[in-house]
């Protein structure tokens, strides 16, 4: 191959924000064109995915450039990485090898936003951990401080210089331990509104107000109880509140996902979300297969 190809922006349902892409690049350099796979013309994606230029993981990796084979037989598997005990609206992108992710919050994808508050979540009840995409690098990197050695402090420090940002061991965290609280900001356009989850572990909802009815729903209880609250909020045009109950019941017991998940797609649908929808039926199959 004579020419150094580009990857392609497809990691993510909607374009990579800067930051992150910036990252990307340095993975796909390091992780590619700098490997002895570039010059025989083949594409091992898994080394771009955990490239040593990044402290993290990738939770995506980019699809072969055009021109390039595979070093696998068969079409390598590229899904959206749903982890643990998560919900369709938290996007990760960063994967830090012990159940916990970090990335994006977008519970309205119709909204077309080009960035997005950030979140740590999987085997822990998600938590706000930055503004936007930077923020939560900045977060990744300060992490990486506090693991040391002096290849995370390379990586860090490389990174950093690409970013335009300082991060240091103390960012995020609070004087007495644990990450530090933010606010979780969805800026409801005019006409919306953000209703927090009443489990008090989850994002909420962020909708149209005529999409929310009147009464607060179901989420605790038996399961009957909790479906019908929901189906009848479904009937009655109002899918923001069947969901708000609906995601609540399913951080209250996890169990419950197959009983929710009819309605709980259907509430998606009404709301002209088929990412989420798309991502809630591949919770219900990861569930269902045991991960």
């Amino acid at each position: 191959m004579t020419t150094q190809p580009r990857w392609v922006d497809d990691l993510f349902p909607f374009p990579t924000p800067p930051a992150l892409a910036k990252v990307v690049d340095i993975a796909w350099e390091e992780g590619f064109l700098k490997t002895d796979l570039y010059e025989e013309g083949l594409y091992d994606p898994f080394r771009v995915q955990t490239s040593f230029a990044l402290p993290f993981d990738l939770c995506e990796m980019p699809l072969a450039p055009q021109g390039w084979e595979d070093c696998y037989e068969g079409e390598v598997l590229r899904r959206h990485l749903i982890p643990f005990m998560s919900v369709p609206e938290l996007l990760p992108f960063a994967d830090l090898g012990n159940g916990t992710c970090v990335g994006w919050v977008v519970p309205a994808p119709e909204l077309g936003r080009t960035d997005h508050p950030v979140a740590s979540f999987g085997h822990k009840d998600p938590g706000v951990i930055g503004r936007n995409t930077l923020d939560g690098l900045t977060f990744l990197l300060s992490i990486a401080l506090r693991s040391g050695g002096e290849h995370n402090l390379a990586q860090v420090a490389r990174l950093s210089a690409v970013l335009g940002i300082r991060p240091t061991a103390e960012y995020g965290v609070k004087p007495g331990g644990g990450d530090v609280e933010i606010p979780l900001d969805l800026a409801p356009p005019p006409g919306w509104r953000h209703e927090p989850d009443p489990s008090g572990t989850g994002i909420g909802v962020l909708a149209p107000n005529d999409a929310f009815g009147d009464e607060y729903p179901s989420f605790t209880g038996e399961t009957d109880t909790i479906l019908a609250d929901a189906s009848r909020m479904l009937d009655a045009g109002h899918p923001a509140s069947a969901l708000l109950g609906l995601a609540a019941a399913y951080h209250d017991n996890a169990q419950r996902l197959p009983h929710l998940h009819p309605l709980w797609a259907r509430a998606y649908d009404d709301l002209g979300r088929p990412l989420l929808r798309e991502r809630l039926d591949i919770m219900l199959e990861n569930h269902q297969g045991g991960f």
